[in-house]
């Protein structure tokens, strides 16, 4: 298309511009595509209202400390906030908090029965001891007194109650769980909590055991010291908390209690997201101020024929008159749109309607399993609020759907949150929401970020892989953490491992050596002035291919963003022109390195790398880099050194560290130099200095190669081998230091340990060789095995095998004798094992 230039006053016509052609296109900008639960592919990113985005975000549930699920889930939403807000977009950001919830309701009631637990038993007491051993009976038959073998068919009915004595019930689960490592492994896989179980009654029995013999009845009074009922209250706490609720939990009225828990828990969370740069929320709600909302949104829902209330008082979501009925525009509703397929999963509904929720008195009212509750009649012991249907609490989903609504209205373009709340929580949320306005969809996007697990499984406090995200950062720093996230497909399930962050500690380093390297070059064109020329242009090939590459690699991160928010691949583009560009310096440097075209790329690199939220603070100006890092295992003070201003230092403090350790090299050089110490204890004592000395002060030096030169140098300058300098954080370098000490201890110490655990499972199996074969199934005291100790009555005289069973006098069955030959066979090896240790010496 060419456009005609209008006639310019006062010029003749044949004086006018040609005309101009529209540029076509050489490529293409790609359209910004996401992934959408509600179709499981790429979409295009389309907004209603222009390039403005309205966007709710399921915040957290405050009853616990965060952990590093929760960091992987807002960590990553905030990454895609900042990559819209990058491309232009405009966003409306809501998120709630969960102050009404089952789960908070038990923590606030155990945690403020536990205390007054406490002040009523100051002191060891038989009281006391009394109903510690009555919780961790109660807890040992709800947990793992199952998992106990059933006593012989021909005992049951001497025992009380038909069942084994719950001592010797626990000394067999204890025995299994320590010594049976399959049995453990297998019962682990049908009930995930075993561990946390048997740790917590083994912890509480400990410590019972340890109060009983530290004192005698006579003595438990109050003279007993406060740090033994302390000790037993802290050991039995998972016992005491569930056993206290349950005796005197429908006791606790104060709507005080459950709020402080809720907001000391929601303080820790923002806490938390700070130091990792998650973003604030434009707007935060919280359930507990939003109930008069909610009563209202679900006066709505039963007015359009899709909620009705049972006999108690409880308010439910009618999935079956939903799922299909009109919506006012020409569709038809739909229910569980995200996840069609789990309509029917009950253990779903059921953990969606919370603990307090799945009892069958509670549910009793529903017409069908799918339906859920929007209103619940309050029992003794839940906060609750007036509504026209009793004195009740929000169902959990609900919340979501009237806080969103509430603030930005009946269509929403962006709803995000974990993977794990697609079912029921979302699907809940959008039916409950079309039911209300009659509308579909209510949310145009939804984003769900994928699972975290932890070295391959599934994070547990059960398993022991459970971290909570002030425990990563006694590890890692922010920006590490943010990088792990950043190198993982946002909606896919992360994997969180070790070998993952020693992949992040490696790029982290990559960058920090290439913002250094563009420092120091920038540092050595600053001193030869803004008007040096030595009469080149610098702008060869090589910066001209490098300036090519930066432009190829700025439109494959803009083509990775829109990639449904790439950043796996937008990271990799990152690190590539990074190595370009040191390709560049390393082949550049005798010509003369063009610090303004490197500066160029470093600029560009840090500047996406701060737009990934990956540091913080100021860039000063003719500075390259990605700023601070947040908060983490970084020595804060030594950053506050580091990035110290120039203006109002004192000169003196700055300068002596250097000066002092400039002075101690020179004298342990002109030391050895009077020594006539060879020349490999002179060069030992300059990579002393480089690698001890200058790293705690931050000065990382880089030994340049034969006939290098500075950047743009004279012939003069090329002549001299010098050492690149750099500064860099000193935390960094010692960091990178005690890395490398760290897995040479590491290493040995792994050694050592499988040394030391070689020599003990052998000596263990040379011990268990002493038996005699003829001797091991006879009573202890005769020399036989204590596993066999008192079981049997008589015995063959030539192989020591068992004939009749002392308790019954019976004959040892076929079945039986043939499992106690296989036992023999096995002690023939370790005994014969043992025998030739003997001869050795190497046991007695």
């Amino acid at each position: 298309m060419a456009v005609a230039n209008p006639p310019v006053d006062g010029q003749p016509a044949r004086a006018q511009q040609p005309p101009w052609h529209i540029p076509e296109k050489i490529e293409k900008e790609p359209q910004l595509m996401v992934y959408n639960s509600l179709t499981r592919t790429k979409v295009p990113f389309v907004p209603m209202k222009g390039r403005h985005v309205t966007w709710y975000n399921c915040g957290p549930t405050v009853y616990d400390a965060s952990h590093m699920g929760h960091a992987r889930n807002y960590v990553s939403q905030d990454i895609m906030r900042r990559i819209l807000e990058h491309l232009g977009y405009s966003i409306h950001f809501v998120m709630n908090i969960t102050d009404i919830d089952d789960k908070i309701i038990v923590r606030a009631r155990q945690n403020h029965l536990v205390k007054e637990f406490r002040s009523q038993h100051p002191h060891l007491t038989p009281a006391l001891l009394s109903e510690v051993k009555t919780s961790w009976s109660a807890y040992f038959d709800k947990t793992l007194r199952r998992f106990a073998p059933p006593p012989p068919p021909e005992e049951v009915k001497q025992l009380p109650g038909g069942k084994v004595p719950e001592e010797a019930a626990w000394e067999e689960v204890s025995r299994r769980y320590i010594s049976d490592e399959k049995w453990r492994q297998e019962t682990s896989m049908q009930e995930p909590k075993l561990g946390m179980w048997y740790s917590a009654l083994d912890k509480s029995r400990q410590a019972i055991i340890a109060a009983t013999m530290s004192t005698t009845a006579s003595s438990l009074d109050s003279s007993a010291p406060k740090e033994s009922t302390a000790a037993l209250v802290d050991a039995s706490l998972d016992l005491l908390s569930s056993s206290l609720d349950a005796a005197h939990g429908h006791a606790v009225t104060d709507p005080s209690i459950f709020r402080s828990l809720a907001a000391y828990w929601e303080e820790a969370y923002f806490k938390d997201m700070r130091k990792l740069g998650v973003l604030k929320p434009d707007q935060l709600t919280r359930v507990s101020e939003y109930v008069p909302e909610i009563v209202e949104f679900t006066e709505k829902i039963m007015a359009n024929g899709f909620a009705y209330k049972d006999e108690r008082g409880n308010v439910w979501f009618d999935t079956r008159a939903f799922d299909g009925a009109p919506t006012g525009e020409k569709e038809k509703h739909s229910y569980a749109k995200l996840a069609p397929w789990s309509k029917g999963n009950r253990e779903l509904l059921e953990e969606g309607e919370g603990s307090l929720s799945t009892s069958s008195a509670t549910t009793s009212g529903k017409r069908s399993p799918s339906d859920f509750a929007l209103w619940k009649t309050s029992k003794p012991g839940e906060p609750s609020w007036p509504s026209p249907w009793g004195s009740g609490r929000p169902g959990w989903h609900i919340e979501c759907s009237v806080m969103a609504s509430s603030v930005l209205g009946t269509r929403i373009d962006v709803h995000s949150g974990g993977v794990d709340l697609m079912f029921p929580h979302h699907d809940n949320e959008l039916a409950q929401s079309e039911a209300c306005h009659g509308c579909a969809p209510w949310i145009n996007y939804f984003l769900h970020t994928g699972h975290l697990h932890i070295e391959g499984l599934k994070m547990s406090k059960s398993l022991k892989n459970f971290i909570s995200i002030e425990e990563a950062l006694q590890r890692f720093t922010a920006r590490q953490l943010r990088m792990a996230f950043l190198m993982q497909q946002w909606s896919s399930r992360m994997d969180f491992r070790e070998a993952s962050m020693n992949e992040v500690r490696n790029a982290e380093e990559r960058f920090n050596n290439f913002f250094a390297t563009c420092k120091a070059h920038a540092r050595q064109a600053a001193t030869r002035g803004p008007a040096f020329s030595d009469g080149h242009h610098h702008y060869a090939e090589g910066e001209k291919a490098l300036v090519s590459q930066l432009g190829e690699a700025k439109l494959a991160f803009h083509a990775a963003l829109c990639d449904s928010f790439d950043t796996p691949t937008a990271v990799s583009v990152l690190l590539d022109v990074v190595s370009r560009a040191n390709t560049y310096e390393k082949e550049a440097r005798k010509a003369g390195v063009n610090a303004e075209v490197l500066d160029m790329v470093g600029r560009w690199v840090g500047d996406m790398l701060r737009m990934f939220g990956l540091g913080h603070g100021p860039v000063f100006e003719g500075q390259v880099g990605w700023g601070e890092d947040g908060a983490g295992v970084a020595d804060q003070a030594s950053a506050a050194a580091d990035s110290s201003a120039a203006g109002g230092v004192d000169r003196e403090s700055l300068l002596m560290p250097y000066l002092e350790a400039l002075s101690d090299f020179r004298s342990s050089v002109r030391r050895l130099a009077r020594q006539g110490a060879p020349h490999s204890e002179l060069l030992a004592l300059a990579d002393r200095l480089r690698d001890e000395d200058l790293v705690d002060l931050g000065v990382a030096l880089e030994d340049a190669a034969e006939g290098s030169s500075s950047a743009n140098g004279t012939e003069g300058e090329q002549s001299q081998q010098k050492a690149m300098v750099k500064l860099v954080p000193a935390a960094q370098l010692r960091a990178a230091r005690e890395e490398k000490q760290r897995i040479v201890r590491e290493k040995a110490a792994r050694k050592e340990e499988a040394a030391k655990k070689a020599a003990a499972a052998r000596l263990e199996k040379l011990e268990r060789g002493r038996v005699s074969p003829a001797l091991m199934f006879r009573p202890v005291s005769e020399g036989g095995l204590k596993a066999h100790d008192g079981l049997w009555k008589e015995w063959d005289e030539q192989t020591g095998l068992p004939t009749k069973d002392a308790a019954t006098g019976a004959e040892v069955g076929k079945s039986r004798r043939k499992g106690l030959e296989k036992e023999r066979a096995t002690q023939v090896k370790l005994h014969e094992e043992y025998l030739k240790a003997k001869e050795k010496g190497e046991v007695e």
